[in-house]
C-alpha cells in the first residue's frame, strides 16, 4: 500500500512538473532564437560593410559569386591595398558567425 501511495505522489508531482518543464523548454528555446536572429543581424552587418568596400567594377558579380563576401574574397586582389586588412578581417568575422 506504502508503494501504490508513493507511486501515486510521485505521478502527481510529475503532472504538475511537466507543464513548467516544457514551458521553460519554450522558453529557451525562444531565447536561442533571439541568438539566432542576432548572430543574422551582425552577419548582415558585416556584409554590409564588406559591400561598402566593395570596388564599383566587381558589384555587379554579387549574384553570380554569393553575395559581397565570397565575391571581395574572391577578388580580394581588386580591393584597394589600404583597405585589403580591414576587409580580410572583416571576411573572418562573418566567417567566425
Amino acid at each position: 500500500h506504502e508503494g501504490a501511495q508513493a507511486f501515486l505522489q510521485l505521478q502527481h508531482s510529475r503532472t504538475l512538473l511537466t507543464p513548467a518543464l516544457s514551458e521553460m523548454a519554450g522558453m529557451m528555446g525562444a531565447m536561442g532564437g533571439m541568438g539566432d536572429g542576432m548572430k543574422e543581424a551582425a552577419k548582415k552587418a558585416v556584409e554590409d560593410e564588406i559591400a561598402a568596400k566593395a570596388p564599383g567594377s566587381i558589384k555587379p558579380f554579387f549574384p553570380c559569386l554569393g553575395g559581397p563576401v565570397p565575391t571581395v574574397e574572391t577578388c580580394m586582389c581588386m580591393v584597394p591595398a589600404d583597405q585589403q586588412d580591414s576587409v580580410k578581417q572583416a571576411i573572418e568575422k562573418y566567417k567566425s558567425l
